[in-house]
């Protein structure tokens, strides 16, 4: 999952989101030099990294990149999975995912002295183009994976991966139904 996915994960506790946000940055045993619940956030990262690169639902849908995007297939799925996300959110009424971003953004803000470098860097790029709002949409997908392309010099067109999204939008959101479901088990026992 990539980032709305990790912060919806993350409950209402603020420390616990922020672990959770600054998790790929913080390697090995440095989670151990940060303060109680910081430390569960940032393993719950690592939980919710873990499970979705072994989940079968969040698998298959990685596997429809491979034949024009071979080894960039789980990059895609994990933005992918976030626009998802917020079809589940508009589909089922559940929650209202504006509010929990603005809350996100100022649990964040309370935080950005102490993000490490690299995640302060593309806070401030997250925030400005309020990429966890722009998730919602369409357009907002392809421009980050537009965006994700340059940055990598992998593909200058990776934004057209959504066509692959667009045509088998069923069973994408069947699979993230299913994801879902477990891995919001999953996260509540490790809660």
């Amino acid at each position: 999952m990539n980032y709305l996915g990790h912060l919806v994960l993350s409950g209402n506790n603020e420390e616990v989101l922020f672990g959770n946000f600054i998790g790929d940055a913080i390697k090995g045993n440095a989670y151990l030099d940060w303060p109680d619940n910081i430390q569960k956030g940032i393993l719950l990262h690592r939980v919710i990294d873990d499970f979705t690169d072994n989940n079968h639902y969040y698998l298959k849908g990685k596997r429809r990149f491979y034949k024009d995007y071979p080894k960039i297939g789980g990059v895609i799925n994990d933005i992918v999975y976030d626009f998802l996300l917020w079809q589940h959110y508009i589909d089922n009424n559940i929650l209202e995912l504006n509010k929990e971003i603005n809350r996100f953004y100022r649990t964040l803000d309370k935080y950005r002295d102490d993000m490490p470098e690299k995640i302060k860097f593309m806070y401030i790029y997250m925030k400005r183009d309020n990429w966890l709002l722009n998730y919602k949409y369409e357009w907002g997908i392809k421009k980050a994976l537009k965006g994700i392309g340059k940055r990598i010099n992998y593909s200058n067109n990776l934004d057209y991966s959504f066509n692959i999204v667009h045509d088998n939008l069923e069973d994408f959101k069947n699979e993230f139904q299913l994801f879902y479901s477990e891995i919001q088990m999953k996260v509540s026992s490790f809660m």
